[in-house]
């Protein structure tokens, strides 16, 4: 993949040629870069089997039905140690393990993974689409008043 500097704090995007998604770049677990779909309709970030083998997850033995824009699909669950996105990084994340060979067919190019809602959730999340830059600001925590 080629790299293309940002700004500080704000992270590079490429819009893919077959279909308006979001591709940027994402460590997991300490490695990568790996391609990851920006995907703001996942509701659980998405690892593929081969990206879950590179960087040594194990299934948590859980095997839901991920129902997608392809249909119906076994996955596992698993939990990463790490996943970072430019400088912001979520440990202990959640992941489905799922095949996406529908999303790669439709892309024309290989990913191996969803960036969803269970890391977005965590920060205020800005798309600037003439620049291609993604900016993530964590989320303040709001205390309740007793």
């Amino acid at each position: 993949m080629a790299r293309t500097s940002a700004p500080r704090g704000a992270i590079r995007f490429r819009i893919s040629p077959a279909r308006p998604l979001l591709m940027v770049e994402a460590e997991v677990n300490g490695q990568g870069p790996f391609n990851f779909v920006l995907d703001t309709g996942a509701s659980f970030c998405v690892v593929t089997p081969d990206t879950a083998a590179a960087v040594g997850l194990k299934p948590a033995g859980k095997k839901p039905t991920a129902i997608g824009a392809g249909g119906r699909i076994e996955a596992s669950l698993a939990k990463l140690k790490s996943f970072r996105l430019g400088s912001h990084t979520v440990r202990n994340l959640g992941v489905a393990i799922m095949a996406l060979d529908h999303v790669e067919q439709r892309l024309g190019v290989q990913v191996a993974g969803l960036v969803g809602y269970n890391f977005l959730k965590s920060f205020v999340v800005t798309l600037d689409y003439p620049s291609g830059l993604l900016r993530l600001k964590p989320r303040a925590v709001r205390t309740r008043k007793a």
